[in-house]
């Protein structure tokens, strides 16, 4: 879109430079004088009189710069997002069975809600495809059992319900079929699925039990704050073990130490490998020798196994491990996750339907911030937040860039450093009607919106060289500052307005369309008509207040010199 931008904008530079003047100086030879309009002509009466009140009470029309601070915390009230919301013509809904249901039964219930799901009109086409769960492939499940399938969902292109209507409904639909736990994203197709969605915190430590039990009470901090849905803590995959504590003063009493009781308890424990393989020409066998006195492992046979112990005549004996040993059992994760090079367990929840993404982790991020953490343990926000905070980042980074770039660009132009100075207020003032913009549209803040930003940083300030740039000429020319603000104001105020208008009535068709994907490219047309609009009007009076602040009567002085000079050589 840059370079789109980029490389327009130096063709029409080129056009307009050669082409322009050439077709007039061939199409322009007869004109004639056209009437002035009486409405125009009442606008720039009206406007007149305005900026002759403007430039009276010039404390009072600078405030239209201070209410930038109010605009943006009205525009971040409707939260924060990484991409707007989408709608696509696709859809997908997860059916979860109850672990260990057979595919037959997994595709009887699939079937069923795929008919129901056929009823709804908007529906075009519904397929499905089974698949086992995380869960029970981490409990090793075979190929025979699966008991979850996804279902893919195509929509019309013209479909009269949005997603989350259409989500809703498919809940009604099946709310009866109490064996499977749909799960239904309207979102999986589009943009927005690329920021990830909701809001995943890493806990993070050393010892496993602590993570776990920080883990849950961040889990039950999630849940009571409004907006969350589907919180998890994180061990959903964990599975009981038998936690084997050795009591060191009985195992010494006994002449061991711990290191000698867990290498016998290893070897008791260890699985049989592969002795050897046979061929066929279908497929390879592990061959696994299997001793007649093995026996199948237990929680109670464990607590019997038989440990040797070496008296000190050298004697052997062999004791019960529950003899020197206590027993206790305990929840524990599938797998260890490491970030960093530490350990941590991952607490996430969705964001429940009206929220906003921003909002709530605003809030949560408060309830975090007040939890006690014990030494050594962390918490790190990741997930959409994240993603939003670090895309912000860098278009902001490119947006003051941007503005550095138009500063140094026009001070090399006007041979001045105050002019663009001055110019530059107007960047403020578009700021302040794009923020007030995302507000009145209701729409949140998102990266898109940011990058309207920085078009509207390029484009307002165009209107502020032209009302500088002239009464600039009309004071060389010797006119007085005042004479000169008021005499540009009236006569550059139909450009300015024409620049302003062709842009917000081209950028009117991103607001008001309908079409499929049309979401995308709508905040960024809010906040530049917004910044335009409000802008273009406030520049037309804020502008000149403060061209008369900092602008001083030395110019005319200078001109007057060169009057002077000029007349005694009898040049003028």
């Amino acid at each position: 879109m840059g370079l789109t931008i980029a490389y327009s904008l130096l063709a029409s530079l080129f056009i307009a430079l050669t082409v322009v003047p050439a077709m007039a100086s061939k199409m322009l030879t007869k004109t004639k004088e056209q009437k002035e309009d009486k409405f125009f002509t009442k606008v720039i009466d009206g406007y007149g009189k305005v900026l002759e009140i403007s430039l009276r009470w010039k404390p009072v029309v600078l405030t239209g710069v201070l209410v930038l601070a109010v605009s943006a915390a009205a525009a971040v009230s409707r939260g924060t997002a990484f991409m707007p919301d989408m709608e696509s013509t696709q859809m997908t809904v997860s059916v979860t069975m109850p672990e260990g249901t057979p595919l037959e039964e997994t595709a009887r219930t699939t079937d069923d809600i795929i008919e129901r799901i056929r009823t709804l009109e908007d529906v075009e086409d519904v397929g499905a495809m089974a698949s086992t769960s995380s869960l029970f492939l981490l409990t090793g499940g075979g190929d025979s059992v699966k008991n979850a399938t996804e279902i893919y969902v195509t929509l019309r292109e013209d479909k009269e319900l949005t997603g989350d209507e259409l989500a809703k409904k498919i809940e009604e639909l099946t709310a009866d079929i109490e064996e499977a736990e749909l799960v239904i994203n309207t979102s999986s197709m589009d943009m927005s699925a690329l920021g990830g969605s909701g809001i995943s915190i890493q806990v993070r430590g050393r010892e496993i039990d602590t993570l776990q039990t920080i883990a849950a009470d961040i889990a039950q901090i999630v849940r009571d704050t409004e907006g969350t849905t589907e919180v998890s803590d994180g061990m959903e995959d964990s599975t009981e073990e038998l936690r084997i504590i050795i009591d060191r003063d009985k195992a010494i009493g006994h002449g061991l130490t711990v290191a000698q009781i867990f290498q016998q308890i290893s070897a008791k424990l260890a699985d049989a490998s592969s002795a050897t393989t046979l061929e066929t020409e279908i497929r390879e066998y592990d061959v696994y020798v299997k001793n007649a006195n093995d026996i199948a492992l237990t929680r109670d046979t464990v607590k019997k196994i038989k440990i040797d112990v070496t008296k000190k005549d050298g004697t052997k004996e062999k004791i019960t491990l529950a003899d020197i040993a206590d027993f206790e059992t305990k929840q524990s994760p599938n797998a260890v996750n490491r970030a960093d090079q530490n350990r941590y367990i991952g607490v996430s929840a969705a964001i429940a339907d009206g929220y906003n993404i921003g909002l709530v982790s605003q809030e949560l991020q408060k309830k975090l911030d007040a939890y006690e953490m014990p030494e050594g343990y962390t918490l790190v926000m990741s997930g959409e937040n994240e993603m939003i905070t670090e895309a912000m980042e860098q278009v902001s980074l490119m947006l003051v860039l941007a503005l550095l770039f138009m500063y140094l660009i026009m001070v090399a132009q006007f041979q001045s450093l105050l002019s663009p100075f001055i110019i530059m207020f107007t960047v403020p003032l578009a700021f302040t009607g794009g923020f007030f913009g995302l507000y009145l549209s209701g729409s949140e803040v998102s990266v898109i919106a940011l990058i309207g930003f920085v078009m509207l940083s390029g484009i307002i300030v165009n209107n502020g060289i032209v009302l500088v740039d002239y009464i600039n000429q009309l004071r060389e020319a010797g006119m007085e500052k005042k004479e000169a603000i008021m005499e540009a104001g009236r006569t550059r105020l139909r450009p300015v307005l024409m620049t302003a208008l062709t842009t917000i009535l081209a950028l009117s068709t991103m607001v008001f369309g309908n079409d499929m994907g049309s979401e995308m490219g709508r905040p960024m047309a809010v906040v530049t008509i917004g910044g335009l609009v409000y802008g273009t009007l406030l520049t037309l009076v804020v502008v000149p207040c403060i061209y008369d602040i900092f602008m001083r009567e030395k110019r005319r002085k200078k001109n007057e010199g060169k009057n002077v000079v000029s007349e005694s050589k009898g040049t003028v």
